[in-house]
């Protein structure tokens, strides 16, 4: 896990994003398919906010498999 990150709670879907390695695209289809779920941004309407908690898990379960 990055040091940037360990302290986090939350990420935008954006830091998500890069953080997975994903393009947006494929960001967006995780957040329709409920893999993601996302969480309205207190402070900025149009930024919709993930838990680190749950983007990290989902990238070490990719790359268990991918192993």
């Amino acid at each position: 896990m990055s040091e940037a990150f360990q302290a986090r709670e939350w990420m935008t879907t954006t830091e998500a994003t890069v953080y997975l390695g994903i393009s947006s695209k494929t960001m967006t289809r995780l957040i329709r398919e409920g893999v993601v779920e996302t969480h309205n941004h207190p402070l900025d309407r149009r930024k919709k906010l993930v838990k680190f908690a749950d983007i990290d898990s989902l990238k070490q379960t990719a790359e268990r498999l991918a192993a």
